[in-house]
């Protein structure tokens, strides 16, 4: 297994149809320093399963797995977008490839800790993930502007940039987390490169805790 201190990289389902989507997904494809787990939103395919389900009247159970499966579809499209990133499922898999790779969750479908919600997105699997894993920090990408500094993540819920698990998820967590817009990809790159994140260090208020809110990949602002 590589000793390279390890990122967990959420790309938003919202940069689908992104111009910059090629550029992130070049950049952590090129990451030599450290190694890169891509964790996929849901994009248009969690948006269709969440749409389907009052229509057909499936369960979460159901919506959940299926979920999942809607961020395995974009991830399957961004690894064949850059054919670098390798697609990965296990743990062990994550933690020992030194290439970057996209994580593949439908295994987490049978994971006791994460509940079968729409109540969280990608950005608390991503954090689940990164404690799992024992990376270094959790990055969320997101569409929408940031400060360019450190930001309650309670506001941040509160503005729908992440979702409502979240504080409940990076407290358990307990490493950093960071949020960084889409269009700051230049500056990233030289953050990957130099070992130290960039962007909005998400800050964890002693009453910013949601211990039911875990689940599935949601869609928020940045699905």
């Amino acid at each position: 297994m590589s000793s390279a201190p390890l990122w967990v990289v959420k790309l938003g389902g919202s940069l689908w149809h992104a111009p910059e989507l090629r550029s992130w997904l070049e950049i952590l494809a090129a990451a030599r320093r450290l190694r890169v787990v891509i964790v996929p939103g849901g994009g248009p395919f969690a948006d269709a399963v969440r749409d389907a389900q009052p229509a057909l009247g499936f369960g979460d159970r159901a919506a959940h797995r299926m979920a999942l499966l809607a961020m395995e579809q974009y991830g399957t499209a961004l690894a064949d977008l850059e054919p670098r990133l390798a697609p990965a499922r296990s743990l062990a898999d994550l933690r020992g490839r030194p290439s970057p790779t996209v994580w593949m969750p439908l295994p987490l479908a049978d994971n006791a800790d994460v509940a079968e919600s729409w109540d969280v997105t990608s950005d608390s699997l991503a954090v689940w993930l990164a404690g799992a894993l024992g990376a270094a920090c959790a990055v969320l990408v997101k569409s929408v502007p940031l400060p360019d500094a450190a930001a309650p993540v309670g506001h941040l819920v509160t503005e729908g940039v992440v979702d409502p698990a979240l504080p409940d998820r990076m407290a358990r967590y307990g490493g950093a987390v960071w949020c960084v817009s889409r269009d700051d990809h230049r500056r990233f790159a030289k953050a990957l490169d130099q070992g130290n994140p960039c962007g909005t260090r998400l800050a964890l208020a002693a009453d910013d805790r949601d211990a039911d809110g875990q689940g599935a990949d949601g869609q928020n602002a940045d699905g």
